[in-house]
């Protein structure tokens, strides 16, 4: 199955390390989303018609999804969790395929919306 990552998990990201094994399918895929910066240095997102957000999709091996469920706060009981698994259609340049991703629980991580919907170029513009 393919997930679309969009935060920590992206190239170059603290977290990217935790997709060694998984396959780089697209740069740049585009899905309907608003994404906020939750103040603990990573992102969340919820889908939303309109707003856009930009992230990799990754084919990832049937093993690694306990690593990535484990990082994302994923158990299956959205009361407790930070993230939930919601299957998704990503525009690639290849046209729109399939991909899980993991978007928000917890309404109390939505401090501060990111309009560009890109967290490389919004982290790297709270730096300077």
């Amino acid at each position: 199955m393919n997930l679309f990552v969009y935060g920590t998990l992206l190239h170059g990201e603290s977290n990217h390390h935790v997709l060694n094994g998984a396959t780089l399918l697209y740069i740049g895929g585009v899905l309907q989303a608003k994404m906020y910066d939750t103040g603990n240095g990573y992102p969340a997102i919820e889908l939303a018609e309109g707003s856009t957000i930009v992230g990799d999709v990754y084919e990832i091996p049937d093993h690694m999804w306990l690593n990535l469920d484990d990082l994302e706060g994923h158990t299956g009981n959205p009361t407790t969790d930070l993230y939930s698994k919601e299957i998704v259609k990503v525009r690639t340049l290849d046209g729109l395929i399939e991909a899980v991703v993991y978007t928000i629980c917890d309404e109390s991580m939505k401090m501060v919306e990111i309009p560009s919907g890109d967290w490389k170029a919004y982290r790297q513009s709270q730096h300077r």
